[in-house]
Order: C-alpha cells, then sequence, then structure tokens
C-alpha cells in the first residue's frame, strides 16, 4: 500500500468507538507466515539455469542445422532440437514451476508476499504502527488472510507478555477452488527459523526483539486420523467459521450459557474447516483458536 493509503486509514482505526473490542483486517495475503529464503534462491537458480539452457540449445540448433543444410538434413535437425526444448520447457519437466509464459510461477508468488525482503520495512511498520494503536485503544488487532493456498494460524507477540497489546493473530484461510501446494513446499514451510519483527526503520535480523513471530502447531493430525509430522499448515481446501463469545458466560468453548452474567469482554474463536477424504465426507474441524480481548491499558 502507497503512503496515502496508511495517512488515511490509520485515523480511523485510532478513532474508533471506545465500545470496539476488536479490529479485524482483511488483507489479501499473511503478514506472520514462515519464510521462504531458501526456495526463493533455489527458483533464482533455476531461472538463470533455464536461460543459459535455452541460450545454449538455440545457439546450438543453429550452428548444427546451418551444418546440416549443406548435406539436405536440415528439417530433420531442426525439428530434434524443438522436441529435445519441448521436453525440458513448460511442457515437460519443468512444468511444475514455469508459467504459462515459461516463466518460474512462485518467483513471483514470493514476491507478492509481505514476508519478501522487498516489503520489509513497509511490514514493520504497518505491525508496529497497529502495535502503537492497539495499546492507546486497547483494542485487539487480528489479521485474516488468504492467497497461499493453504490454511493455519500464526502469531506475533511478547513471549513475557503473551496478553499485551504487541500480540496480533494471523488466520490464513484458502480459496476453496485452489489446488495446495506440493508437499516439498510445505516442508520447506515448517522450518525452525526464530523470527522478530525489528524496531520500526530497521529491517529484519534474527536479533531477539521484544515482538516474536510463530506458527501455531494446530494440525497435529490428518483428516483420516493418523499423525502429522507437519503441524503448522494444512495442505487441502478449507474454510473458517468464526464466532463472539464472552468468557465468562460461557463455561468452556461453545459451552452452555450464563444469562446475566459476564464482563462485557468478547473474544473470538475460529475454527478451520478442512477438506476431507472422498466427495461425500464432512469437513474435518480443527481448532478453535481463541482470540482473546485486550484489557485496558496492557
Amino acid at each position: 500500500m502507497n503512503g496515502p493509503t496508511y495517512q488515511g486509514l490509520f485515523p480511523k482505526v485510532a478513532t474508533l468507538p471506545s465500545s470496539v473490542q476488536h479490529c479485524i483486517w482483511m488483507i489479501p495475503v499473511p503478514v506472520v507466515y514462515p519464510r521462504l529464503e531458501s526456495m526463493e534462491h533455489f527458483a533464482s537458480g533455476m531461472a538463470t539455469g533455464k536461460k543459459a539452457v535455452t541460450g545454449t540449445f538455440n545457439m546450438l540448433g543453429k550452428v548444427t542445422s546451418s551444418v546440416a543444410g549443406v548435406v539436405g538434413a536440415k528439417s530433420v535437425v531442426g525439428d530434434g532440437f524443438s522436441s529435445v526444448k519441448r521436453a525440458i520447457g513448460k511442457s515437460g519437466l519443468m512444468s511444475s514451476v514455469l508459467s504459462p509464459f515459461g516463466d518460474i510461477d512462485i518467483l513471483d508468488e514470493l514476491r507478492d508476499q509481505w514476508t519478501h525482503e522487498s516489503k520489509d520495512l513497509e511490514r514493520t511498520y504497518l505491525i508496529r504502527t497497529l502495535q502503537g494503536i492497539s495499546h492507546n485503544k486497547s483494542l485487539r488487532m487480528t489479521f485474516f488472510s488468504g492467497g497461499v493456498d493453504c490454511c493455519g494460524a500464526g502469531l506475533v507477540h511478547d513471549p513475557s507478555k503473551p496478553q499485551d497489546h504487541k500480540t496480533m493473530y494471523q488466520i490464513i484461510s484458502s480459496a476453496v477452488v485452489n489446488a495446495p501446494p506440493s508437499n516439498y513446499v510445505l516442508r520447506l514451510l515448517h522450518n525452525n527459523r526464530a523470527l522478530y519483527v525489528p524496531a520500526n526503520g530497521h529491517r529484519s535480523t534474527h536479533a531477539p526483539s521484544d515482538t516474536k513471530e510463530d506458527m501455531m502447531e494446530i494440525f497435529t493430525q490428518d483428516v483420516n486420523g493418523t499423525a502429522r509430522e507437519y503441524k503448522r499448515l494444512m495442505g487441502r481446501r478449507n474454510y473458517v467459521a468464526c464466532v463472539i463469545y464472552d468468557p465468562e458466560i460461557v463455561n468452556g468453548t461453545f459451552g452452555q450459557a450464563v444469562p446475566g452474567q459476564g464482563s462485557g469482554k468478547l473474544s473470538l474463536a475460529v475454527d478451520f474447516m478442512v477438506q476431507n477424504e472422498g466427495p461425500y465426507s464432512p469437513p474435518m474441524k480443527y481448532g478453535p483458536v481463541i482470540v482473546p480481548s485486550l484489557e485496558y491499558g496492557r
């Protein structure tokens, strides 16, 4: 987003009525999400290698075809080189990583992420500004996002003060029609690298700060009941179901309500509804992820 957008948006949030307890941000791609630096380096290397291989084949094909033209076999040699290029190109071995235009598909997707280095300073500015507004307004900030074809939940937080204004949850769902990412990509996303949000105006490093990033381990079992090694993201079609409730009125999560009691402080409960196996099986529920309200002055 550009500067005028932020300048128009933040004051509106900062002047919300005091009765508002939760501010939900609908953002196309996640603000809190695992990094894929190794994948980007790999994809960049593939893009460079693809150009080199294509250039070599083109040059070799021209030279060989010129020589073959002398002996009357130019068309045969040309057809042979075209077949080899197709076999390793966007309709062959590279078909799973190339776009219809022959580019490395995942590179564009990585550049679109909030966690890409090109958006690092802007992302920090967004998080730190919202933390400031959250502290002043006692307003819990939560991000709802998609665009990564899997589901999961994360948060930024101060581990020593888990309920204060620095805690902001990230709920990730995906378009029902989109196919999930490959198992290889999901494995890369399940890295244990410690991530922290730097001070405003600074680029991200792995140096500890007062705000840590984490993904929650929600998906301990697959839809068929088998244990999962990678518990933070689920590569199946999904949607989320949300409900607001007063923890002091509800005895336990979604339990029996007690009328006339409660503090009026509301929490948000989010369930992930994940596609099951078989065309007629009901979706499997994971969760809930509980987003608590923010107490005044915390």
